[in-house]
C-alpha cells in the first residue's frame, strides 16, 4: 500500500488550467437525482460523454466510462483540509486521511495492504489544505473486490492507537526536515507570513507542537464531522457495466448522512508598503525569494482574466520575469508568478531563488518588472502569445478520463458549473488585454506586498533599505 506522507503542502494549480466558469447551456436529461451528460463541443476538442447521480444521502457519483483499456478506478473527494481545521487541532485532517489506510473494522493495516497488493494496486490519500482525495485502481476484473474495499476504508476506519502514534510519528520526523529542504520551507514561511492566524498561512501537516497534542478522540470526531456522504463525491472511470454502477450505489447508498458543522477562520491580515522579512541560517548556498500578496479566491470573476495577465508576467517560459531575470541577468535558473487560486482567498506569489551575492539585486530586478507590468499591462503580442498558451494547454487537463474525473469534482467543490470545460476556448478567446490588465492591477499592487527572503546570514545588508525584520536560525 502507497505511503501517502509525502509531506508537502499541494497547491491546487494542477487543475487550475481549465477552471473557468461560464454561463449553463448544455442539454441535458435528468430523471430524479440523475444526469445523463451529452458529449459537447468546445471548439475542436471534444469532452467526454458522463453520468452524474446524487444519492438520497448526498453523495454524488460521477460515472465515466472508457472502455480502450480493461481497468476501472475509483476516486473520492471529500470536502475537508486545513480549511476546516482549528490552529489548536492543526493536522488533524492530514492525520485522519493517512490513517484511513491503516485498518478498517473487520482488517488491519497489513490485512488491506495484502488485499490491495493482490488486485495489483494500492491505495493512494492526498490531504490538502481545501480537500482530500482517496483514490484506487485495479483490472476490471477486479471491480468487484475493489468496491469492496475502497467502500470498507472509507466508511468503517478503526483508528487503532498503535496506527495513530506510528502516523504521528512520521509527521513529526517530517516536519522535523522542513527546515532541510530550502525552497519548501521559504513557502511555508511565506504563507505563514502573508495569512497569518488564516488556516492557509499553516501547512497541512501542522507544527510539532499541534501534532504531539492530537488524539485519537479529535481524529475520531474529525471523521464523523466532515468524512461523510453529504460531503463528498465520488467518479467511477474505466471499463464497467450498468451492474456495477448499481453495485457502487447499492454500497455508498448504506452511508449514514450527517448536519455539517458550520466553519470559521481569520481572514488574512491587512497590511501597506512593502513588508521584507528575511530568515537567515549561516551556511546556506543559495538565496530562496518569495514575493507575495492576497489575491482571489477560485469563484471570482477575475480568474480567467488573471490567469491570462499572469500568463505574460511570469506563468511561462516566455514571460517578462522569465526573459529579464534569467535570460538577460543571469540571476536564476528558474523564476514564476502565479494565482494559486482555492475555495477561499488564494495568493498571487513570484517564486524565485538566487546565489546569495545576488539575493538583493535580484529581489530589485523582479520589482522592477512587476512595476513596468503593473503600469503597462501585457502587449498584445504577449497577451496573443498567453492565449494561445491556455488554449493549446487546455487539452492536456482533461485528456485522459480520470482527470476530467478529478475537474469535476473540484469544479463542484468550488460552485462551479462543469459547463467551464464547453465554453473554456471561446471565453478565454474573448478576453481582451485591457480587461486583463485591468484586473491585474485591482488585484496586485507592486507598492503593497510582502516579500520572504531565506539564505545565508550574509545577505542582511543588501536588504537593508527595505527595512526587513530579520530572524536568524541555528545553523
Amino acid at each position: 500500500m502507497k505511503s501517502t506522507i509525502s509531506f508537502f503542502t499541494v497547491s491546487l494549480l494542477a487543475f487550475q488550467i481549465v477552471s473557468c466558469s461560464s454561463p449553463s447551456s448544455k442539454t441535458e436529461t435528468s430523471a430524479g437525482n440523475e444526469k445523463i451528460i451529452p458529449q459537447v463541443s468546445a471548439g475542436s476538442f471534444q469532452l467526454r460523454p458522463y453520468r452524474e447521480v446524487t444519492l438520497e444521502n448526498g453523495l454524488k457519483i460521477y460515472f465515466i466510462r472508457e472502455t480502450s483499456l480493461p481497468r476501472i478506478s475509483l476516486t473520492m473527494l471529500v470536502k475537508a483540509g486545513a480549511l476546516q481545521e482549528s490552529a489548536a487541532l492543526a493536522g488533524v485532517n492530514f492525520l485522519t486521511a493517512n490513517l484511513l489506510q491503516q485498518g478498517t473494522q473487520t482488517k488491519s493495516a497489513l490485512q488491506l495492504a495484502d488485499e490491495f497488493g493482490s488486485l495489483g494496486t494500492e491505495l493512494e490519500v492526498d490531504a490538502n489544505s481545501d480537500f482530500t482525495t482517496v483514490k484506487a485502481d485495479a483490472l476490471s476484473n477486479g471491480a468487484d473486490k475493489l468496491l469492496q474495499l475502497y467502500s470498507d476504508v472509507l466508511m468503517n476506519p478503526s483508528f487503532k492507537d498503535n496506527e495513530i502514534y506510528r502516523v504521528k510519528s512520521q509527521m513529526t520526523a517530517a516536519i522535523r526536515k522542513t527546515v532541510d529542504d530550502p525552497s519548501k520551507y521559504a513557502s511555508d514561511r511565506m504563507d505563514a507570513f502573508l495569512y497569518g492566524n488564516h488556516p492557509y498561512g499553516r501547512d497541512v501537516m501542522g507544527t510539532l507542537g499541534s501534532v504531539r497534542k492530537l488524539k485519537k478522540q479529535n481524529v475520531i470526531r474529525h471523521y464523523l464531522s466532515y468524512y461523510k456522504p453529504n460531503n463528498a463525491s465520488l467518479a467511477i472511470v474505466g471499463n464497467f457495466n450498468e451492474e456495477f454502477e448499481k453495485s457502487v450505489e447499492a454500497n455508498f447508498g448504506k452511508w449514514t448522512k450527517r448536519k455539517l458543522p458550520e466553519v470559521k477562520w481569520e481572514a488574512p491580515p491587512m497590511f501597506e508598503g512593502l513588508n521584507v522579512k528575511l530568515i537567515v541560517k549561516k551556511g546556506l548556498q543559495q538565496t530562496q525569494i518569495r514575493i507575495a500578496s492576497v489575491g482571489i479566491s477560485r469563484s471570482s470573476e477575475k480568474y480567467l482574466p488573471l490567469r491570462l495577465s499572469n500568463e505574460s508576467l511570469g506563468g511561462s517560459f516566455a514571460s517578462r520575469l522569465n526573459q529579464k531575470i534569467r535570460d538577460d541577468l543571469g540571476l536564476t535558473y528558474s523564476i514564476g508568478s502565479a494565482f494559486d487560486t482555492r475555495k477561499d482567498t488564494g495568493e498571487f506569489i513570484i517564486s524565485t531563488f538566487t546565489k546569495n551575492e545576488t539575493a538583493g539585486q535580484t529581489f530589485e530586478e523582479t520589482l522592477k518588472v512587476l512595476e513596468g507590468f503593473s503600469q503597462s499591462g501585457a502587449t498584445e503580442a504577449e497577451v496573443s502569445a498567453a492565449r494561445s498558451q491556455l488554449i493549446g494547454q487546455f487539452p492536456r487537463a482533461i485528456e485522459t478520463p480520470d482527470r476530467f474525473a478529478f475537474n469535476l469534482m473540484v469544479l463542484d467543490y468550488m460552485g462551479i458549473s462543469p459547463d467551464y470545460l464547453k465554453n473554456f476556448i471561446r471565453n478565454v478567446g474573448k478576453i481582451k488585454g485591457k480587461a486583463a490588465h485591468e484586473a491585474f492591477i485591482q488585484t496586485v499592487s507592486p507598492t503593497r506586498l510582502k516579500v520572504l527572503v531565506y539564505g545565508d546570514v550574509g545577505i542582511v545588508k543588501q536588504f537593508e533599505k527595505w527595512k526587513p525584520e530579520v530572524q536568524k536560525l541555528a545553523p
